[in-house]
């Protein structure tokens, strides 16, 4: 009589990968829908500027204003091309590099524009900016 071998009778079974992945799309899905993504334009690190001990005046700030035919400096009637503005930005940067600058843009001004005047005032070294409201004009 041959002799027959035992096979050995715990064979390891199948495991069943669908429910598994299921429940991964689940949980995937609900962690898209329940992130909150950080608003990364509140985030932006904005100059204030300077005011004086106690009495919460600005001291001696630049206002430009942007509007869609150029840039007026201080409320000055009649808007000013940038590189004109940008040689007038020079000789100040050559006095005071640390001379807060107030940048409101009118509602009707470009995008654009606003970042080419951050951009000159970057080249200028001039980093003491604030972008303020324009109030509705």
């Amino acid at each position: 009589m041959a002799r027959h071998r035992r096979q050995n009778q715990f064979r390891a079974g199948e495991l069943n990968l669908t429910a598994m992945i299921d429940v991964a799309f689940q949980l995937l899905a609900f962690f898209i829908l329940t992130v909150h993504p950080v608003d990364v334009l509140a985030n932006l690190n904005a100059m204030r500027p300077m005011t004086t001990e106690g009495q919460g005046e600005i001291i001696s700030a630049i206002r430009i204003t942007v509007f869609p035919g150029g840039y007026t400096v201080n409320g000055a009637t009649a808007p000013v091309p940038l590189d004109i503005l940008a040689e007038k930005l020079g000789r100040l940067a050559l006095i005071d590099k640390s001379q807060t600058i107030l940048i409101q843009c009118t509602n009707d001004s470009d995008h654009g524009q606003l970042v080419s005047f951050l951009d000159t005032c970057a080249k200028l070294g001039l980093s003491n900016l604030s972008v303020v409201s324009s109030g509705g004009s």
